[in-house]
């Protein structure tokens, strides 16, 4: 066919015309027909999509990503008409300035505008800017040339001549030798200093070419060797080629723990974790770190590998999406949860509208006063209709099947797949063909499901022991949360911000200020809820893993506040602790100690019962801050021109010198973003210093309204500035931050008593 068209291209009369007819026609056809299949395939696609139970890579991203952009400098935020978690629902209804107004601005536009650096537990931020992967330490010390030629003779000496010249053969032969091909020296008679040596000698020559060990009584594989005549232990030094791509594969680095920095982008720690360790031959457990960082957002964290080679690590790394590591450090103990300090958080709001005085005297007021220590409404799962803590309450009781019911009950905000298996469970109670319904088993309603059909429907007991430990102790400190959020808030509302007499402390808080924070988020400030559905990619936070030993690490000595205290001023409202709920823990000596027995008794329990008899569920309570205050605050405006300009360098944008975003010269300057800059504790969650700023409810469905306000001003950025439609949005904004003030005025009456 080529040839008749490039005679007509010539400008020639094809040879074969009929033949280029018909081969046009069957080219014309053939088109067609692909054209049609493609369109019958992109339909076909659509609703096997739509009918599918599941397929991980059609949902991944989407299951939490809520941004999406579209063509030129619109985009807008896939809406969620669904029952989500408000503030006031779990307790969070307080201010420690209810006062000072505030003001609006979009959180996570984009998830570069947020971003996390570990800080360790010698308070080092962890910045990755270091790409090189160590090799091998050579832990030979450096010998001269005359020490070299007096070994050579030593060890001709006691092997001569011959072995040398076999050993030189052996390492210039290929690897298609047998593999029962070594050499093997009598060294009976030489004292291990000697033998040291030629180990030494050996692999300083011949730099991996050749391994070498010492056998006790071994037999030798090309002669048979004579037993030494004084009747010692016979002992060999077997040479040997390594196995092709192994090497030396003997542990010859500083120590046995490697440890990396992970820089990660819009992507789950635990999903890193689980794909390092499916690349490497490893449980996933063996590839520790120290908390889970946000997924949608930049974020820097340590992580520790127990005896495999940096260059492994990075190979295992290489072709990973959005993730980069660097830093290697090798240590003689692994990365345990809750290892670190606290997390450095670099936070860019857009879209901000306020006077840059009145922001700037909030930012004050936060400095100086802190926030409330509220655990955020990620600690409570995604849904209005079942909570996380009303299955801790059941677990509590002991109502097991209540919990399962729970877990498994059909909700509104469900995606489709999910919704289809709960649905299918509820109805008929068939566990197995629920659990079919599943691609892959990586959720804990499929563990829970896998359980119910081994073990049979009504051992709701054992199924739920399918379920990890860590993600089954997610339900009962959701509880805890719950009960520590409304009695911040009474103690705030009845006491203000004072210290009264019986105050919890520290005796040494020096000493045991980082363990009283409960072992919390990790992840704090993250928007991503810790969904049941998904057991390894979902944002489960340090304070649910961490929380597993809090019984032992947090029994800590405190004591109550005396009349003399309070008068001498020494102690502040952010020294004081209140107690998580548990049956080995001090209450205050005041009026706040029966708010804890009220909160109780309406679910049924009381202290004693928190003595479960499955140690699983028992808690033995906590101790947490009262108020937070940031460290190294800092912060500044900055204008920018379009929704996607890059407001804050990553590190790894850093590393590799690529500049954010230009401010725009002050004509086309359209937007406004304030650059937050700050450090939390482990125990701290950077959404509620958020709230506190912005006197916003930081619930996903106020969160979207926001920014659908904003955005309304962005669907016209190429056209001229509108006065009009600026003071509309100012007065949009404006509006929300009242409608939220009357919001959480009339739930902080409705929660005075628990209702």
């Amino acid at each position: 066919m080529s040839n008749q068209l490039m005679s007509v291209y010539r400008g020639e009369w094809p040879s074969k015309p009929n033949v280029l007819l018909a081969q046009l026609v069957c080219a014309q056809f053939c088109c067609v027909f692909i054209c049609r299949l493609n369109k019958m395939g992109k339909e076909q696609g659509r609703k096997r999509f739509q009918s599918k139970p599941y397929n991980k890579n059609n949902w991944r991203g989407q299951k939490k990503e809520r941004l999406q952009h579209n063509s030129g400098n619109s985009f807008n935020r896939t809406l969620q008409p669904k029952s989500t978690l408000r503030e006031n629902q779990v307790g969070i209804t307080e201010f420690t300035n209810p006062d000072l107004p505030g003001f609006t601005g979009v959180l996570k536009s984009r998830f570069s505008d947020f971003h996390v650096n570990e800080i360790d537990s010698s308070d080092n931020v962890l910045v990755l800017n270091d790409l090189k992967v160590p090799t091998r330490v050579d832990t030979l010390p450096c010998v001269a040339p005359e020490q070299l030629d007096e070994w050579r003779k030593q060890l001709e000496s006691v092997v001569g001549q011959k072995h040398w010249q076999d050993m030189a053969d052996l390492a210039a032969a290929n690897y298609k030798i047998s593999s029962e091909q070594v050499l093997e020296i009598d060294v009976t008679n030489i004292d291990k200093e000697q033998r040291t040596q030629i180990h030494q000698l050996i692999k300083q020559f011949y730099k991996g070419k050749l391994i070498s060990t010492t056998l006790g009584q071994s037999q030798p594989l090309q002669q048979q060797q004579v037993p030494s005549e004084a009747g010692e232990e016979k002992r060999t030094i077997r040479i040997m080629k390594p196995k092709p791509g192994r090497g030396d594969n003997r542990w010859s680095f500083p120590a046995e723990f490697v440890t990396f920095l992970v820089h990660k982008t819009n992507t789950d720690t635990s999903e890193v974790a689980a794909t390092l360790a499916a690349r490497l031959n490893l449980r996933p457990s063996q590839v520790n770190y120290c908390g889970t960082k946000d997924k949608r957002a930049k974020t820097t964290q340590n992580f520790c590998i127990k005896r495999r080679s940096p260059e492994s690590i990075a190979n295992a790394v290489r072709g990973m999406q959005n993730v980069n590591i660097g830093n290697f450090k090798f240590q003689t103990t692994t990365l345990k949860l809750g290892d670190l300090n606290g997390n450095h958080f670099r936070i860019a709001l857009r879209h901000i509208t306020e006077d840059p005085a009145k922001v700037e005297k909030a930012l004050q007021s936060l400095r100086e006063r802190g926030f409330i220590n509220y655990y955020g409404l990620q600690r409570f799962g995604n849904s209005a209709n079942v909570p996380t803590y009303e299955v801790g309450i059941a677990l509590l009781k002991r109502d097991y099947k209540l919990a399962c019911e729970l877990i498994l009950k059909p909700r509104d905000n469900d995606i489709e797949f999910m919704r289809s298996i709960r649905e299918t469970w509820w109805k008929n109670r068939d566990s197995a063909a629920a659990s079919a319904m599943f691609h892959g088993d990586k959720f804990i309603e499929k563990k829970l499901l896998d359980g119910l059909a081994r073990f049979g429907e009504h051992d709701y007991a054992a199924a739920l022991r399918r379920i990890p430990r860590n993600m089954l102790l997610l339900y009962p400190h959701a509880y805890q949360s719950l009960i520590f959020n409304r009695i911040a808030s009474r103690r705030i509302r009845e006491f203000g911000m004072k210290v009264i007499c019986g105050d919890l402390v520290y005796v040494d808080s020096n000493e045991t200020e980082n363990q009283a924070m409960g072992g919390e988020s990790i992840n704090a400030g993250s928007e991503e809820k810790p969904s049941e559905e998904d057991a390894i990619t979902a944002e489960i936070t340090d304070e649910d893993n961490q929380l597993d030993g809090e019984e032992s690490i947090f029994k800590r000595k405190v004591r109550s506040l005396t009349a003399e205290d309070v008068a001498s001023g020494t102690y502040k409202l952010t020294d004081v602790v209140l107690p998580l709920p548990g049956y080995d823990i001090t209450y205050p000596s005041n009026e706040c100690s029966t708010w804890y027995e009220e909160m109780l008794a309406e679910a049924g329990l009381s202290s004693d019962l928190l003595r479960h008899k499955d140690k699983t569920y028992a808690l033995g309570g906590a101790y947490r801050k009262l108020l937070i205050q940031p460290s190294d605050l800092k912060w500044e405006f900055r204008r920018y021109g379009t929704p996607e300009d890059t407001l804050i360098a990553s590190d790894w944008e850093q590393l590799n010198h690529i500049p954010v975003s230009p401010v725009p010269a002050e004509p086309e300057t359209k937007y406004t973003a304030l650059l937050l800059e700050f450090s939390l504790p482990t125990a701290a969650y950077a959404t509620m210093l958020l709230r506190e700023l912005l006197k916003l409810d930081t619930s996903t469905a106020s969160q979207i309204q926001l920014e659908q306000n904003a955005l309304k001003k962005t669907e016209n950025d190429t056209q001229p500035k509108d006065d009009d439609k600026a003071e509309e949005f100012a007065e949009e904004s404006k509006k929300l931050c009242e409608d939220t003030a009357v919001e959480l005025k009339e739930s902080r009456i409705e929660n005075q008593y628990f209702v």
